[in-house]
């Protein structure tokens, strides 16, 4: 080996290097040694006092500071935080040695930290306040914004020697210490640096003058170290050290332990390895808690086990996996009471900072698993809020095997097995994954009595019934998710349900018994995400009821019994919940078997009891989907077993009905108490028969009320029977009332009905007028709801202010009812109305007119009839054919034709009464006649004709033997003379026959077919006084008032012999009837007249003296007119132009006969005695044929004063009749 010879040129220049480097190196080492070892530590000691006392807010001082630059180790001496006297820390002596490693990790490595003597003072001052509470808050409140990555760092080889903790708790009164503290970490370490270590683990102190030893040991390897740490606590008191602690939980979270142990036996492992490995640390073994009593205040519950042992822990915290082989709790007993929930609030109340920091990394998540859980419990016993017991568990016995974090993992086995203290089971077996999450469960409840399940929760959520007894038994396969929570298979059986209603005044009948409930096919789903909460979807194929027996009661108020009370409205204002799409329940089948519903309503008077019973319901496809058609049908007895039968389906939205009914002998008196408030009679008895297709659907259009609606078959009502709910007296009954082949239609707001056929059978009828002239039926109906009831079949008071006047109208209107039709209206525009026909049988009707007095009374007996067949849209008319009886003797019928439903009323009904005895119109004569009836009867026979709106009717009176008694003393009664226009009526025989001819329209507001035919009446008396020859003639001729004669003459004509002729045969047959004559002369008339007769009588005397014949025997023929006239006017004594010699000139025919007529001897005495003459020849021919003091002369009278207004002639004897 050869080395290169160094030259003499070189040496010198590598010395001269050599001696640069060298006084280099001194004056680095001699920096280094200056700024580090004495003025670094001068500078510092100041610089940490200032601003730690600023920072903390407190006074901290540092007596003394050194830095050994050459092993970068800082020494500090006689450290305190805290006021003098009152310090939180005392450090006498600590040495921390950094490593030259932290210049390239960037980040802090400590070789090693050592602390002598440190004492720690922590002093809690009040419930919330501790000693270092204003430094920690002031360091929050300083804080800088946080790191976006964590802090790096690496320490090793921690020492605490001989240390000292001292806690003082002024509320509690408490006192703890922890002396002779020796503690030893070989590392704590987030790098993958390695530092030498020479610490052993160890945890050494005395605790409250208990001794603890924690050990371990560090032991190199071939790439590092590995400490080892056995922690062998053994009988720890577990109640001791939870009251320590008490003071640092949350008061929603403390808990009291009044015992227990705790026994470990663990062993914790630090593995420092080389870079770039990271260190390990890994915590093996197991732990036991026995005999454990503790109580949680907040929550109520109080709680004990016998033994809860932990066992195959393997865990490595900073790999964050846990591992842990058995999990066993057994004996476990829990007491649950309801408490409020306490809010949580820590007893160091520190500010905490506006805004989380938040790694921009996110760690990874732990992983861990648990390969068995078995829990066993004694007793779990609850309570329900509001404080109700629930029923006690026990025992309880848990079991899962394979719980692991991972979610690839296989799901863990879970069996649940549980019994009540009644002996209800419950059993959940299946699979979870609790990491997806996911779970598929079997569960089964047998043998579980709701009673008590129920009481309990009866305080807080007030339910209608107590349940009294029951069996339940539950099985379904439950399927959950993160998103849903899926019900399968479900079924449900309830047996034996007994209960009644909560309430304590409710009636003691009100329950709900039940012998069955069976539910099979129950699927539900309910959502579990935030988005989509609650029930979604419901699903049941079938739910069965047996033998339900129901009954409930609703009192005065209107309240049911069975109703909860309601409970206390919070004022806080509900925040309103997202709206979510409404779940989809659907209901394949739905039947009740044998069922029987009962209500009692006390809110009516008198209260009102609704009853089903036997009853069989199905209803099939129900849905929460308001669109879908559901099925029903139900049959079973009503009220008085009335049967009721219904089938067919509906559809909500929008609404169709299809329903077959058939209903029969179905009692409808339960709903007396309903009407009563709005009607005046009482509902004794009424059944109904129904028989037929109903049909409902919504009508087009925006008004959702608007309905289309068709009845197509049978309706009847039988053993209907009303009563005056005043006096209980019978109103109105029949056997039956059956409207057979019914089809009514109501469409868009049109009717279209067609009535079928009608039959009334077995009737009766209460009709009165009340004595201020108004017909019972008009107060049939309250006009108000709940006002005063009315009798209707006694009188009632009449108005002080009815006028007296309008009570014949109104009494005679309503009396004409009974002998002709009454203008009914006719069918209302938009309506098709038609019946097949009408047929009425035993018929009666009792009428009383309590308008007059005494009252009138008639009884309408055996009314039987038909009716054929009438339609509005045809303008056919019905035939009509009634029959019946007035008194049960005198018969009534009426025929004819009648169309009510037309456009305009049509009517040509024919109508008799024959025989009706006049005695029982005594207070009707008495009332408007004046004159009671002693005897006497009434036949009655009229047509009415209305067509085109116009009345012609025709009345055809017959009165047989009408004799008038006492006079009655009557404000009402006509003045009119009724007597004379009777005896003027009257026969012979004693008989009258009057026809009354009524006609009007029936567009009159005013008319009234009775206001008619009583003015008639009136008319017809007037006539007695105004007219009485037309009244004796029965008609419109008045002639036979008076006998015309001719001017100036007093002979009869033939004319006049033949209607004094007609008077004799009317008088003949009116015996009582007395006639006046008087004899009548106008002087306007008769003065011209006598002249012509006096003219006439000297033409007779000249040819009777010519001819020698009798004057009696003398006529003139017109031929020989002038020749006589000439004969006269020679043999007069008058006055006559003459010539100029004095003879009388010859004058031509009419100038002799005015002269003759001029002379002629007429004065008031001639007339007069005209007057009589013509008086005397009537009288004298009535006296051949009538008694002569039947015929009267009364005065003769000149003139024309008092004549009537007759259009006759005044040359008269006028007649009147007494």
């Amino acid at each position: 080996m050869s080395s290169t010879p160094v030259t003499p040129a070189d040496s010198p220049h590598r010395k001269h290097w050599a001696w640069k480097l060298g006084i280099g190196l001194v004056l680095f080492a001699l920096i280094w040694t200056v700024l580090l070892g004495w003025w670094l530590p001068r500078w510092a000691r100041g610089q940490v006092e200032s601003v730690a006392t600023q920072a903390l807010g407190t006074p901290v001082t540092l007596a003394s500071l050194s830095v050994q630059p050459w092993t970068l180790t800082v020494s500090l001496n006689d450290l305190k935080v805290g006021p003098p006297k009152a310090e939180l820390l005392q450090l006498p002596a600590a040495q921390v040695q950094l490593s030259l490693e932290s210049i390239w990790r960037l980040a802090p490595v400590v070789r090693r930290i050592t602390l002598e003597q440190p004492q720690v003072w922590v002093e809690r001052q009040s419930a919330e306040h501790f000693n270092f509470t204003d430094i920690a808050k002031r360091l929050q409140s300083g804080s800088s914004q946080p790191a976006k990555d964590p802090a790096r760092f690496a320490v090793y080889n921690i020492r605490i020697n001989n240390g000292l903790v001292r806690y003082s708790d002024r509320v509690l009164q408490q006192e703890h210490r922890i002396e002779a503290l020796n503690v030893g970490v070989p590392f704590v370490s987030n790098l993958p640096s390695f530092v030498s270590v020479d610490v052993q683990p160890l945890l050494e102190a005395r605790v409250d003058g208990s001794p603890l030893r924690v050990s371990g040991r560090t032991l190199p390897f071939s790439e590092g170290l590995r400490s080892t740490l056995d922690l062998n606590w053994r009988d720890v008191d577990v109640a001791h050290w939870m009251l320590a602690a008490k003071p640092f939980m949350p008061l929603s979270a403390m808990v009291s332990v009044a015992k227990g142990r705790l026994d470990t036996h663990l062993t914790v492992s630090f593995e420092e390895r080389k870079p770039p490995a990271a260190a390990a640390l890994t915590i093996r073994g197991g732990l036991k808690v026995s005999g454990v009593d503790l109580g949680w205040p907040a929550g109520g519950v109080q709680g004990r086990w016998s033994s809860l042992d932990i066992e195959g822990i393997d865990a490595s915290p900073l790999a964050r996996q846990v591992k842990i082989g058995s999990v066993a709790l057994a004996g476990l007993q829990v007491d649950a009471k309801d408490r409020p929930a306490v809010a949580a609030k820590p007893v160091v109340a520190l500010d905490k900072p506006d805004k989380v920091a938040v790694s921009s990394s996110l760690e990874a998540p732990w992983a861990w698993s648990v390969d068995k859980v078995r829990l066993d419990a004694t007793a779990l016993q609850a309570e329900a809020p509001g404080g109700g017991a629930l029923p006690k568990l026990g025992p309880v016995s848990l079991r899962i095997d394979g719980l692991n974090s991972n979610k690839q993992a296989a799901p863990a086995a879970l069996t649940l097995a549980a019994t009540d203290a009644h002996g209800g089971q419950f059993n959940v077996s299946g699979v979870v994954s609790p990491m997806l999450p996911q779970a598929t469960l079997k569960v089964s409840v047998s043998k579980l009595q709701p009673a008590p399940w129920l009481a309990a929760l009866g305080k807080a959520v007030p339910l209608p019934l107590q349940v009294l007894s029951g069996e339940l038994a539950v099985s379904t396969e439950l399927q959950a998710d993160a998103q849903a929570l899926s019900l399968l298979n479900g079924q449900l059986q309830l047996t034996g349900l007994k209960t009644k209603a909560a309430k304590a005044k409710a009636k003691a009948t009100d329950h709900v018994d039940l012998a069955g409930l069976d539910v099979q096919g129950l699927e539900a789903r309910v959502g579990l995400a935030p988005t989509a909460t609650g029930l979604q979807s419901l699903t049941v194929a079938s739910v069965t009821f047996d033998k339900l027996d129901a009954q409930a009661t609703r009192d005065p108020q209107g309240q049911w019994m069975m109703q909860p009370a309601p409970g206390a409205s919070s004022d806080a204002p509900v925040k309103p919940a997202k709206a979510q799409a409404a779940p989809l329940i659907k209901v394949g089948e739905l039947r009740c078997k044998l069922c029987k519903v009962q209500v009692d309503d006390q809110s009516v008077m008198p209260a009102a009891r609704l009853s089903l019973h036997q009853a069989d319901l199905g209803l099939k496809n129900l849905s929460s989907d308001l669109t879908q058609v559901m099925g029903f049908d139900l049959s079973g007895l009503g009220q008085s077993n009335g049967r009721v039968k219904l089938i067919g389906d509906v559809r909500v939205q929008p609404l169709r009905v299809n329903s077959q009914l058939a209903i029969a002998g179905l009692d409808l008196t339960a709903f007396q108490s309903y009407i009563a408030p709005y009607l005046n009679v009482a509902l004794v008895s009424a059944k109904t028969d129904v028989h037929g297709k109903l049909s409902l659907e919504a009508a087009p259009g925006k008004d959702p009320q608007a309905l289309n609606a068709r009845y197509q078959g049978r309706f009847a009502l039988t053993d209907l029977r009303t009563q005056d709910s005043v006096n209980q007296a019978d109103f109105l009954r029949w056997r039956s009332l059956a409207l057979v082949g019914l089809d009514v239609n109501w469409k868009a707001g049109a009717l279209n009905a067609d009535l079928g056929r009608i039959a009334l059978n077995d009737f009766y009828g209460r009709l009165i007028i009340n004595p201020n002239g108004k017909l019972n039926l008009s107060d049939l109906v309250k006009h108000e709801a709940g006002a005063e009831t009315k009798s209707l079949t006694t009188p009632q008071a009449t108005p002080a202010a009815a006028p007296p006047a309008a009570a014949p109208v109104a009494a005679n209107a309503t009396a004409s009812s009974a002998s002709a039709p009454s203008p009914s209206s006719p069918a209302m525009a938009g309506m098709n109305l038609r019946w097949q026909g009408i047929k009425l049988s035993k018929g009666r009707v009792d009428f009383t007119d309590n308008f007059i007095k005494p009252n009138y009374s008639a009884r309408l007996t055996q009314v039987e009839g038909d009716v054929s067949a009438v339609a509005s849209s045809k303008p056919e008319p019905a035939t009509v054919k009634i029959s019946g009886a007035v008194d049960d003797s005198a018969p009534l019928l009426i025929t004819g034709q009648l169309h009510p439903l037309g456009p305009r009323l049509y009517t040509d009904i024919q109508g008799s009464a024959k025989g009706i005895e006049l005695t029982r119109l005594t207070p009707y004569a008495g009332r408007y006649a004046g004159y009671a009836i002693e005897k006497g009867t009434l036949s009655v026979t009229v047509h009415y004709k209305v067509d085109n709106g116009k009345l012609e009717a025709e009345n055809h009176i017959f009165l047989d033997q009408l004799t008038f008694g006492d006079k009655v003393d009557s404000p009402d009664a006509t003045s009119l003379p009724v007597q004379f226009a009777v005896s003027l009526l009257k026969n012979s025989r004693g008989e009258i026959d009057v026809s009354l001819p009524v006609s009007g329209s029936l567009d009159d507001p005013q008319f009234s077919v009775g206001g008619i035919v009583w003015r008639v009446v009136v008319n017809l008396l007037t006539k007695a006084v105004t007219a009485p020859f037309s009244l004796l003639m029965g008609g419109g001729q008045d002639e036979l008032g008076f006998v015309p004669f001719e001017p100036g003459d007093d002979d009869l004509s033939d004319i006049a012999r033949q209607r004094l002729d007609t008077l004799v045969t009317k008088l003949t047959d009116r015996p009582t009837v007395k006639l006046e004559a008087t004899g009548r002369a106008d002087p306007a008339i008769d003065e011209e007249g006598l002249r012509q007769r006096h003219v006439v009588s000297l033409m007779r005397q000249a040819k009777a003296k010519g001819s020698e014949q009798s004057l009696a025997s003398v006529t003139i023929a017109p031929q020989e007119r002038d020749q006589w006239l000439i004969a006269a006017y020679k043999a007069a004594d008058t006055k006559k132009p003459r010539n100029l010699v004095g003879l009388a000139k010859t004058l031509p025919p009419a100038e002799m006969e005015a002269l003759l007529k001029a002379a002629a001897p007429v004065d008031q005495a001639s007339l007069m005695t005209l007057a009589n003459r013509r008086g005397d020849r009537v009288k004298a021919y009535l006296a051949t044929k009538l008694s002569p003091e039947r015929v009267l002369l009364t005065a003769s009278k000149v003139g024309t004063d008092k004549l009537p207004d007759d259009k006759g002639p005044n040359t008269r004897v006028q007649f009147a009749l007494k």
